[in-house]
């Protein structure tokens, strides 16, 4: 009996001791090498969605104090550091004690010249190329409506939506295309649906680095703005749904990133799903999968 309860007593030391190795290798793995991170909000599209999980390289630009659990002030600046390049998908801390990491794209760097004239990203006083590709939708539904395999609603413009299967969406009776939407559930009371018609741009910055953008129009609320000059150690950074993107234009929401608060650049999409089951429906796991975004590499 004496053994029998030893035997025991050894077995759960041993198990105990292997959640604690294993979640100690899991928080070097976090912590050095690769973190996950999903997307809450529309600010990427078109090319992040709402649902995307993401593997973002902590080895990218170094080590920061934001490498590390709870922001622990391990690291003064940054350690082992990498300048970023324009174009980076990059995940950060928001400045002035946000909680919450951001996600937006690199666009301007230490001593930069950024302006917005007319819908036209300009740098360091040049326009930067802007190529039209296609119309793109954003098609809001109540979070009501995420079990529905098939349903049509009258939205508040006035337009008529088709969903079958969350898969293929027609608006006003014409089927769109794969990359003409995406579908975002909102949970919002008394919410009606809408689909917000953008413009698909091609965007090339200086230094050749090209990936899609989108625009509403070009007189939009940060369309027009002031000159804003990066500081030095700092960089600016915009969403790639342009006029539906709270960014560095905006000084005194997020304005300029120090490069301490730089985590990490996004990597690949190892996961997408358009959030319309709920969690406990696990036989419908795999309905909402897009499958087509699984392990895309981030551009």
């Amino acid at each position: 009996m004496a053994k029998r309860s030893k035997r025991i007593k050894n077995e759960f030391s041993d198990t105990i001791k292997a959640i604690l190795w294993a979640g100690l290798f899991a928080i070097l793995i976090r912590t050095f090498l690769i973190e996950p991170f999903h997307i809450p909000s529309d600010s990427m599209i078109p090319n992040l969605f709402v649902g995307d999980h993401l593997f973002v390289s902590k080895t990218s630009y170094g080590y920061s104090r934001q490498s590390f659990p709870f922001s622990l002030p391990l690291v003064k600046n940054r350690i082992f550091e990498t300048m970023p390049k324009a174009g980076d998908v990059i995940v950060f801390k928001k400045i002035k004690g946000h909680p919450d990491n951001y996600i937006k794209r690199l666009i301007g760097l230490p001593g930069d010249k950024i302006q917005m004239k007319n819908g036209i990203l300009h740098i360091n006083g040049t326009a930067l190329k802007r190529e039209f590709i296609e119309k793109f939708y954003i098609i809001n539904l109540p979070y009501s409506l995420r079990k529905s395999d098939s349903l049509t609603i009258n939205t508040v413009t006035g337009q008529v939506l088709t969903v079958i299967d969350t898969k293929k969406l027609y608006l006003n009776g014409r089927q769109l295309k794969d990359s003409q939407y995406t579908i975002v559930y909102k949970n919002t009371k008394n919410f009606q649906g809408e689909a917000i018609e953008l413009n698909k741009y091609k965007q090339t910055l200086p230094n050749g680095k090209s990936f899609e953008i989108l625009e509403i129009s070009d007189n939009e609320i940060a369309d027009n703005t002031k000159e804003y000059i990066v500081p030095e150690d700092h960089f600016f950074m915009m969403g790639d749904n342009r006029d539906m993107s709270e960014d560095s234009r905006f000084l005194n929401e997020v304005g300029y990133i120090h490069k301490r608060d730089l985590i990490g650049r996004a990597e690949i999409i190892f996961f997408s799903h358009n959030n319309s089951v709920n969690i406990l429906e696990f036989w419908k796991y795999f309905h909402p999968i897009r499958y087509n975004r699984l392990l895309k590499i981030i551009r």
